[in-house]
């Protein structure tokens, strides 16, 4: 007897299949990723509050799509008649796509830490009132969670929950802190488990590492306000003074070079007539073109835009990587008041040169 095909058997052979080698090629993709890479990603992605077994995923997109990404910029600027540069474009537009994503993991865990510290006093004082009022450390730390707390109230219950089952309560805060990226709270953890430990006044402990921290963060709040006055002369600097001397210097190289075109003055004649001597026979037109002093001017821009970022990040903050997502604000606010102020001057002076 002939078998029957069965096409629902055989479509979901073909669906394993692809699955399957959809699986070794992430195995094969992943294999050549820099381990250390993968160790310090996976600790940022904790961070960020993502369970650990999203990492492969994460690489893999990641590498995906930033070639994606740099294959198709790069077919579009060759399709634009950019054939010499298109590569080299498209690669350094992937790397870029590519950073972008590794630091948006950094700045959410970033983020995280920020709002448990925020409300890290407020947790202690709760922490230290239950104590006060009679009830176990667990069961202190357990019953101080709060909806207010937003992300510390979860890490809270988490440690909670750990400590219920059975798990120590010094290693179910520690846990905790390898969660967060934050020194404080490591700091003020570790306190706690050491004072556990002693047998001392936990409640008095608490109250004061919870002041502690409220005196810190208010003068990081002085500090922060008395360097703004730096901050701005950045931002002025770099949104205002360089691109409107840019502006200035690309007018006048387009005014000189405007100015001696042969059609304009004659060039060719005057230094004829002046062969014998003088400072026309001797001068010349910009030994620069317009369209090199543009293109050297946007990347002058676009650094300045990137390192002027960074430092208002270590000036606010006391940490460069904080600055990263003033980048495209300051890099395209330069660009485009360059734009505006080239325009403004040439539509102002521009007819006096016959421009």
């Amino acid at each position: 007897m002939k078998k029957k095909f069965d096409l629902k058997k055989m479509f979901n052979l073909k669906k394993l299949k692809l699955k399957f080698k959809g699986i070794r090629f992430k195995e094969k993709l992943l294999y050549f990723t820099p381990t250390r890479y993968k160790q310090i990603i996976k600790k940022q992605i904790k961070y960020a509050g993502l369970k650990p077994e999203f990492i492969n995923r994460f690489l893999t997109f990641s590498i995906l799509f930033s070639t994606a990404f740099a294959l198709i910029f790069a077919f579009d600027l060759w399709i634009f008649g950019f054939e010499s540069i298109a590569l080299p474009l498209g690669f350094i537009s992937g790397l870029t796509v590519f950073a972008i994503i590794q630091v948006s993991v950094v700045l959410i865990a970033d983020s995280r830490a920020l709002q448990v510290e925020n409300i890290l006093p407020d947790a202690l004082q709760l922490m230290a009132a239950n104590i006060r009022a009679g009830m176990t450390v667990d069961k202190a730390i357990w019953l101080s969670a709060r909806p207010e707390f937003g992300i510390f109230e979860e890490e809270i219950r988490k440690a909670g929950a750990k400590s219920v089952a059975g798990k120590p309560l010094n290693i179910a805060l520690m846990e905790m802190a390898e969660t967060i990226k934050s020194d404080i709270l490591n700091k003020t953890i570790k306190l706690i488990i050491e004072g556990i430990e002693a047998g001392g006044e936990l409640a008095q402990l608490l109250e004061e590492t919870a002041n502690n921290i409220r005196v810190k963060e208010v003068l990081r709040k002085e500090i922060k306000s008395s360097v703004t006055a730096y901050s701005i002369f950045i931002l002025f600097a770099t949104i205002i003074g360089a691109p409107a001397l840019f502006s200035i210097s690309l007018f006048f190289v387009q005014t000189m070079a405007k100015l001696w075109a042969p059609e304009v003055l004659g060039g060719v004649q005057i230094r004829g007539e002046f062969s014998g001597g003088g400072f026309l026979s001797k001068a010349s037109g910009p030994q620069i073109t317009p369209d090199q002093l543009f293109w050297f001017a946007i990347a002058c821009l676009g650094v300045m835009g990137f390192f002027g970022s960074l430092t208002i990040g270590l000036i606010q903050s006391g940490k460069e990587k904080n600055g990263l997502k003033f980048i495209p604000l300051l890099m395209a606010g330069s660009i485009i008041m360059f734009l505006l102020f080239h325009n403004v001057v040439s539509a102002l002076f521009g007819s006096f040169f016959l421009l």
